[in-house]
């Protein structure tokens, strides 16, 4: 067991693979948007690897100039499916015991605001979170840490103060490159979509559930 990390007061966690399954939600929206502009649609092992990354640069890769229709496509499946985004196991148990130890919890996701509040909302996550941070609220996305700095700002913490005793939860390459960049402790989510090759980026800790969090953050 890695020792816990009883220092942090603050934890920042992306959303899609990290505190939702959002699997058929995600997968759903690429299936629709290239079969829609009929395109070839990769296996849904490719496109687990490819998550992550920002939508438009998945897109120039799978729809070359049809860039903005397959990402409209792709957030109007999301945003009539919101159903399909489900929160993993203890994810509310979790987040209600870490914020009853009292820590503080944001949500950064390179997702639109369109969907990422509404998934949160709809299962029963948002109440937990002080902030959240979508696409559209940062200059740039993951892996840059900008979104990160910019839910820390949101919380009121800047400089020094917000990354002491600030940790990061993602499953992606792109999350823990984006805490390693901000200079904070970062926590890799093996169950997420990257499983665990999401390792070889070198998170400092993972986790392969939820359920595993607050022990490693030194909560009883």
């Amino acid at each position: 067991m890695t020792a816990p990390l009883r220092h942090a007061r603050v934890v920042l966690f992306d959303i899609d693979g990290t505190l939702l399954d959002t699997e058929r939600f995600i997968l759903g929206a690429y299936h629709a948007a290239l079969e829609a502009l009929h395109l070839p649609v990769p296996t849904d092992e490719v496109l687990r690897r490819m998550t992550g990354d920002p939508l438009e640069q998945i897109y120039e890769r799978l729809a070359g100039s049809r860039v903005a229709e397959a990402v409209e496509l792709h957030r109007a499946f999301q945003s009539e499916h919101i159903e399909l985004a489900r929160p993993f196991p203890s994810a509310r148990e979790v987040l209600e015991r870490l914020r009853e130890a009292g820590l503080r919890l944001a949500a950064v996701t390179s997702r639109s605001r369109r969907t990422s509040g509404p998934t949160l909302a709809a299962a029963g996550l948002d109440r937990f979170l002080e902030a959240q941070v979508a696409a559209e609220d940062a200059p740039a996305l993951k892996p840059d840490p900008a979104p990160l700095r910019r839910a820390l700002e949101l919380l009121g913490l800047r400089g020094e103060e917000a990354t002491a005793a600030t940790v990061y939860v993602g499953d992606t390459r792109a999350d823990i490159e984006a805490g390693r960049a901000l200079g904070v402790p970062t926590i890799a989510a093996t169950y997420g979509f990257h499983g665990e090759a999401v390792l070889e980026a070198g998170p400092d800790h993972h986790i392969g559930a939820l359920a595993e969090l607050p022990a490693l953050l030194g909560i009883a």
